[in-house]
């Protein structure tokens, strides 16, 4: 089991690690880039991209932050010039509140 510590950051269990994992995977889902699962793609199609981002959530300090890192992560997998930051600014402010209401950021 992965656990990710960080200094003096929330996520420092394997159980907080999995509680974000579990937060981060369904605001992606819900997002549906591509509208893929919406079509019938299996629920796990954006798993890589979940756990990257689940990694990088301990130094989001704001929307902004969860923006960028959604941003690149499916910049970097799919097409960067689909996933700029402007086009990840819900889904990041969705990430960033949800992360910041359980405690697990912030």
């Amino acid at each position: 089991m992965l656990c990710v510590i960080t200094n003096n950051m929330p996520i420092s269990t394997t159980e907080d690690y999995e509680r974000a994992l579990s937060i981060v995977a369904t605001i992606i889902r819900e997002w549906d880039p591509y509208a893929l699962l919406e079509g019938g793609a299996p629920e796990n199609e954006f798993n890589d991209q979940i756990a990257r981002i689940t990694a990088r959530s301990h130094k989001m300090e704001s929307s902004t932050d969860a923006a960028l890192a959604v941003s690149e992560v499916f910049g970097d997998a799919f097409e960067a010039a689909y996933f700029t930051v402007e086009s990840c600014t819900e889904v990041g402010f969705r990430l960033f509140e949800a992360l910041s209401e359980t405690s697990l950021i912030g």
